[in-house]
């Protein structure tokens, strides 16, 4: 038995209080095993069409758990006081409609919540092409529906309801003809004629999971979920937002692409999420199937990133997933990659970082003389380090007149071609002074690293995620698209999907998809629904930074114009000026004693962060 939730259980089933929500849980996991359970009580309603695939289980005497089933597959809708449940259940149906979202509908026009509010049915708009309004048998033609026992008025009103308006359009509607209507609209014309002479019951429900998987996102339905993934959320609960996509998200993870893609949005709108997502839809398809090769089958898919320290992060939420496949995804950071990938192949990383900066203060002592082009333009020893490392190492550029030729991508400071020559002599300055202290800096083993992934005949792995996908270097990128690709480097359909906003980008340099070969036309997207900030915060936000200019990969904007779409709205910001960083910092103190001693009392100092713009301003705090 399969399962998903409607958007409203988990919050209903969290209201109830702890014991009372144990025993529901309980329930829901008992029936997915074993549903004809004696003690769950199971029990199909009777009357309108549709609300006869609605059922109940029984989690107390006093709960009952209303479901709506058809063969494998489960919508779990509403938890509650007995009474509660059935009067709502009299109400309402649960509709598959051959087009359009699956989910409740109001069959009276007396349909309330279990709260006493009106049923709303959820439905979610793809944000990049909203969708008109329907009529509840646009798939019907009117010789169709006069076939099927509409008279005229009836066809007229037909014409003018949608799932959501049909009591308001014909408020009169009688059982015997709406039962005809939800019959219609889950079926073709043909498949209606066909049913009268044949029932298929196994065909309806594989229709029935079909619809629920392809558009139930658009009913705010949860991932489904089998026996084994349930339990694994149970064990380790999840936060709502890690089952539930809006139908934009839930597109993107099971899309079939013809070749790389890439998903980019502004912070909060879910990219990570996605990403971790997408890699479970992977790790599926990939983890059975009988054409990998052994030696990749443990680990097909790589999610990589350029921060050391988020991949044991991704890989815990990844974990929390409930219907992520497990040891079949690798989570590991690129540099950690390219060292591995050299140890491979016999010759391991000499890796010294403080050595590599000290030759590097030496070399730049060198090289950058009083009167020299470099010293005359007055560019930094960490800006000089961080074009080395990001832009001619981070680039693969071999030779000065390369360097010379080249677009500078995301440095704002403008070199001219003395200043570039003697970059040039600063780099080769620095790598023979690493040379002659046998050590080599991380950028030197990324490129080792990706000449030895293009010499390989066979991709390593079946495909790659990539989050923060802005913040690694050409060479970075080179690394693991070989890795994906294999000896002939042409790009496969599904092996690398890329995430990432360059409005976040943390660290210098760059270059542009077309500079890295890479064609996205077609397989990209942005997401603009932002779920973690507030309406207030973005606004905050885009007062300090809107005019910002962002160059993402090569599609450059200004911050502001990235702007998002909030699903929530909270207490503006307040923005303090303090005479002096010990009078800030009294500030912030206070502030937080304030909160942590309020009368509600349920903030605590470990739910408070604090943010500073620099290490040692953290250090200081």
């Amino acid at each position: 038995m399969e399962i998903t939730f409607d958007p409203q259980f988990i919050p209903l089933v969290n209201a109830l209080g702890a014991g009372d929500a144990q025993r529901v849980w309980k329930a829901v996991e008992k029936y997915q095993r074993e549903p004809d359970t004696p003690g769950l009580n199971l029990e199909q309603l009777e009357g309108r069409a549709g609300r006869r695939r609605l059922c109940t289980i029984r989690a107390s005497q006093e709960l009952r758990v209303l479901l709506a089933r058809e063969g494998p597959t489960s919508v779990f809708l509403r938890a509650g006081h007995h009474d509660d449940v059935y009067r709502f259940a009299d109400r309402v149906a649960f509709s598959a409609p051959l087009h359009g979202r699956p989910g409740l509908i109001p069959v009276r026009p007396d349909a309330l919540e279990l709260d006493g509010s009106p049923v709303v049915p959820t439905t979610f708009r793809p944000l990049y092409a909203p969708a008109p309004e329907r009529s509840i048998l646009g798939h019907w033609t009117d010789g169709e529906l006069a076939e099927a026992g509409f008279d005229v008025d009836a066809i007229e009103r037909l014409r003018r309801a949608t799932d959501e308006t049909l009591l308001e359009v014909w408020p009169s509607i009688d059982d015997a003809t709406f039962d005809r209507v939800f019959e219609c609209m889950e079926q073709s014309p043909d498949a209606w004629r066909q049913r009268r002479l044949i029932a298929d019951e196994a065909a309806e429900h594989k229709r029935f999971r079909d619809t629920i998987v392809e558009r139930g996102a658009l009913a705010g339905l949860s991932l489904l979920l089998t026996a084994d993934e349930f339990e694994r959320l149970r064990a380790a609960p999840i936060e709502e937002w890690m089952i539930f996509l809006h139908p934009d998200q839930h597109a993107l993870v099971e899309r079939w692409f013809n070749g790389p893609a890439r998903v980019r949005g502004s912070a909060g709108t879910g990219k990570t999420v996605v990403a971790l997502h997408r890699a479970a839809a992977l790790a599926k398809r990939f983890a059975t199937s009988p054409s990998l090769p052994v030696r990749r089958r443990r680990s097909p898919v790589l999610f990589t990133t350029y921060i050391s320290s988020l991949p044991p992060v991704l890989e815990c939420l990844y974990r929390r997933l409930p219907n992520a496949p497990g040891n079949v995804v690798e989570f590991i950071n690129v540099d950690k990659l390219a060292a591995r990938l050299c140890s491979a192949a016999g010759e391991p990383p000499r890796l010294d970082p403080k050595a590599a900066t000290a030759a590097f203060k030496d070399a730049f002592g060198a090289v950058v003389v009083t009167g020299s082009p470099l010293h005359r333009a007055r560019v930094t020893h960490q800006y000089l380090r961080e074009e080395v490392t990001n832009v001619l190492k981070g680039r693969g550029i071999d030779t000065q007149d390369a360097y010379q030729a080249m677009e500078r991508t995301g440095r704002r400071t403008r070199f001219t071609s003395a200043v570039r020559e003697q970059t040039w002599r600063l780099s080769l300055e620095w790598d023979r002074r690493l040379a002659d202290a046998g050590i080599e800096d991380f950028a030197d083993v990324r490129r080792r690293a990706r000449d030895l992934a293009l010499r390989r005949q066979e991709p390593t792995y079946e495909a790659a995620v990539v989050d923060e996908s802005q913040d690694l270097t050409l060479v970075g990128l080179q690394l693991v698209r070989a890795l994906v690709n294999g000896g002939d480097g042409a790009d496969r359909p599904d092996a690398l999907f890329l995430v990432g906003d360059g409005a976040q980008k943390i660290y210098p340099g760059g270059f542009t998809l077309a500079q890295a070969g890479l064609d996205v036309r077609g397989n990209s997207a942005v997401l603009r629904l932002n779920y973690r900030n507030t309406r207030q915060i973005i606004d905050a936000a885009m007062a300090c930074a809107g005019s910002e200019p962002v160059d993402d990969l090569g599609d450059a904007y200004r911050r502001g114009d990235a702007d998002s779409e909030a699903r929530r709205s909270g207490t503006r910001p307040r923005l303090v000026r303090a005479g002096d960083r010990d009078a800030q910092m009294e500030w912030v103190v206070k502030c937080i004693r304030r909160l942590a001693e309020g009368d509600g009392g349920d903030l605590r100092l470990g739910d408070i962060g604090v943010f500073a713009p620099d290490r040692a301003l953290v250090d200081l705090t």
